[in-house]
């Protein structure tokens, strides 16, 4: 039988582990890019406000920003070796998935939209024969589902270390 507690062998076992230097230097880009991200986003909630009259593009918007900053900030503290636990990698994890989860289906039911609603723009600006396929590859349209999508990824390398 063995004797002690098996939490205490598992705290001690993770304590232990020191940071990589390159990981610290990666989380502390992450933490200094939080502050403009976190300024950017002011700013577009300001105009989301401002200029739109549509209550669910200031809700978007507020999604939009929140993703970006969750990323950075999670990232930021998985990289320097603050989040040490199970539980709060596995809670970390769960929530960049379902955040970008969501921003993600925002964002292709945007793109679908948009798509539709820009029709004569694509006709007179790109020509007739401008498929969705066409549409996605522009570069406005496409780092966007990117960024979801690396939300995602973040979220279950997290989880799964």
């Amino acid at each position: 039988m063995i004797e002690g507690n098996l939490n205490e062998y598992r705290q001690d076992n993770h304590e232990n582990k020191s940071v990589n230097p390159i990981a610290a230097a990666a989380g502390a880009a992450c933490f200094i890019l939080v502050l403009p991200a976190a300024v950017i986003a002011l700013m577009e909630f300001m105009d989301q406000i401002e200029y739109d009259s549509e209550f669910k593009w200031i809700i978007y918007s507020m999604v939009f920003s929140l993703t970006i900053i969750s990323i950075l900030l999670i990232s930021g503290l998985y990289l320097v070796g603050l989040i040490k636990s199970d539980n709060t990698k596995m809670g970390a994890g769960i929530y960049l998935i379902a955040l970008s989860g969501l921003n993600l289906l925002i964002r292709f039911r945007n793109l679908i939209d948009s798509y539709s609603y820009e029709k004569e723009w694509r006709v007179e600006y790109l020509g007739e024969s401008f498929s969705w396929f066409d549409y996605i590859q522009l570069p406005w349209v496409h780092e966007q589902l990117e960024l979801s999508f690396f939300g995602i990824l973040i979220g279950i390398f997290i989880m799964k270390r």
